[in-house]
């Protein structure tokens, strides 16, 4: 069953930076309402900016509602989801402690951390983070489409 949030990313230069020779382009996040969302998550590699279609999605604008898409999987080598027209890639969440750190197929880690107790509970339940205990791991194919 997946689960879908729908989040406002707007481009934002001053938190570009670079991670030794990876650049990440910088966002703030809204909600559709305007009021900003409370996650870890301000800047994107060039394969999280492909994944959210970030780029593509923007043209030019400043802003872009857009749906994202987190479908657990019962393992790794389940088939992988398929959403015509949309770019779907297959991560895996890990939780140590009271973070969860989503990493590629390959189990390299991202940059991309969840916090419990400091990111919005709607954020951690649509990447189902509250469903994990200490050490687990949950395969996860993740999607997103503009609004």
């Amino acid at each position: 069953m997946s689960r879908s949030l729908r989040i406002i990313f707007r481009r934002d230069p001053s938190r570009d930076h670079h991670k030794g020779e990876i650049a990440f382009e910088g966002y703030k996040v809204f909600w559709p309402n305007g009021e900003p969302v409370t996650v870890g998550l301000d800047s994107f590699c060039k394969h999280g900016q492909r994944l959210l279609g970030l780029g593509k999605h923007l043209k030019g604008c400043s802003e872009r509602l857009i749906e994202l898409i987190c479908i657990p999987l019962k393992s790794r080598d389940c088939d992988m989801t398929r959403i015509p027209g949309h770019r779907v890639r297959r991560f895996c969440l890990k939780r140590e402690g009271n973070v969860g750190r989503v990493h590629f197929l390959d189990g390299t880690p991202t940059a991309t951390v969840f916090t419990i107790d400091h990111d919005e509970p709607k954020v951690l339940e649509w990447i189902g983070l509250p469903d994990l205990k200490e050490g687990d791991q949950q395969w996860i194919d993740l999607a997103a489409r503009p609004i």
